[in-house]
């Protein structure tokens, strides 16, 4: 089957980049919560005789790279969201492309981050291509001390994405124009609505409506 522009550019709206990205945090979160206090040892003799140990958290890897894949497809949505001529002719911009998560954000128009959020997101740009995958990357030059998973590391994490969301969920709460007549949908995230101070109390309550209608139907009840 071959499929059309419009149907690409449909599967790749804001609301979509979103998901996966909500459910990599979500399960960041979840099997950090479990397994945080579960480390993994080391012990190793150099050549010297000399005997060295050390130790790191053993989810750290990939907790670190689903937070890093997280960040990478919200960024990428709001990207889309300021500019979704970024999706003309049926394929994704270079500027879209990538693993560098601070080049990402730095294209951003509507979020500035501060230089703790840039440094978080260098962490997380080493992971995904590398630490959270391979022992080693490409090349020789490219080695770097690996950095492990924290508790502030992870609440950065968890912080900087909540933000991220909630400007998503502001640019796509009405819907967006898209290029090849598309109509990026009307975006709800119920779970923000108390932080969304452009929401008017009118459209909160529909949204909860909304919800309760939707949770009825899909419990059978």
């Amino acid at each position: 089957m071959t499929y059309s522009g419009k149907q690409f550019i449909e599967r790749a709206a804001p609301e979509f980049w979103y998901t996966y990205a909500k459910e990599l945090a979500d399960t960041a979160d979840e099997i950090y919560k479990k397994l945080k206090d579960t480390w993994i040892a080391y012990s190793i003799t150099n050549d010297d005789g000399e005997n060295v140990t050390y130790r790191r958290p053993l989810v750290s890897r990939p907790v670190l790279l689903m937070h890093g894949l997280s960040f990478e497809n919200l960024i990428k949505g709001l990207l889309i969201s300021e500019e979704p001529t970024l999706l003309n002719g049926g394929k994704l911009s270079k500027h879209l492309l990538g693993h560098d998560l601070v080049k990402l954000a730095g294209r951003l128009r509507t979020v500035q981050l501060n230089s703790e959020q840039r440094n978080l997101l260098a962490l997380l740009s080493d992971v995904v291509p590398y630490h959270g995958r391979y022992p080693v990357p490409r090349a020789a030059q490219d080695l770097k001390p690996e950095k492990y998973i924290s508790e502030d590391i992870h609440q950065a994490c968890k912080a900087l994405f909540g933000r991220l969301e909630l400007q998503l969920y502001q640019l796509n709460f009405e819907g967006i124009d898209a290029p090849e007549g598309v109509r990026f949908s009307n975006l709800r995230l119920t779970h923000r609505d108390g932080d969304a101070d452009f929401l008017t109390d009118e459209q909160k309550l529909e949204h909860e409506r909304r919800k309760t209608d939707f949770l009825h139907k899909f419990r059978g009840v």
